[in-house]
């Protein structure tokens, strides 16, 4: 049974933190989103055009294939989620756990501006809101498990 995690949260939620710990812990291959960016573009903070960084996720998930990966992004939104979602199936990733790292908006806020790299507050703002109203379909999404942290 090939096991894949999918991290859900906000920036500056702890995700990242708990992916590399959820690597060591499980032997897993942390694919990150903001990795690609900065492989990509040379900076994670530039956005960049999503399909190609869906491409080179996609690619990666691929080259890890037969071993555990932690899909590391925000996955805010249940579409975000779903994609996720589908892209592991079809590596056939059978067990797959959505982790949702959600502490609230102010600690997200503190943890953001303590980062070298800061994500503007209205843009964690917006999605820790939209992450709150989409957590309701998560035990509809197919997923395997969901945790929360």
């Amino acid at each position: 049974m090939m096991k894949a995690y999918v991290l859900v949260g906000a920036p500056g939620s702890g995700k990242s933190t708990l992916a590399a710990e959820l690597a060591e812990s499980e032997n897993a291959v942390v694919i990150s989103g903001d990795a690609v960016r900065e492989e990509l573009y040379g900076d994670a903070a530039i956005q960049g055009q999503w399909s190609e960084i869906a491409d080179r996720i996609d690619e990666l998930v691929s080259e890890s294939c037969g071993l555990p990966v932690i899909l590391d992004g925000t996955h805010y939104l249940a579409s975000y989620r779903r994609e996720a979602l589908a892209l592991l199936r079809s590596y056939g990733y059978t067990d797959v756990t959505a982790v949702v790292v959600n502490p609230s908006l102010a600690t997200c806020l503190a943890r953001n501006f303590k980062r070298k790299r800061n994500v503007p507050d209205y843009v964690i703002k917006g999605m820790h809101s939209k992450l709150q109203s989409s957590l309701n379909t998560l035990d509809t999404e197919g997923f395997n498990h969901v945790v929360f942290t």
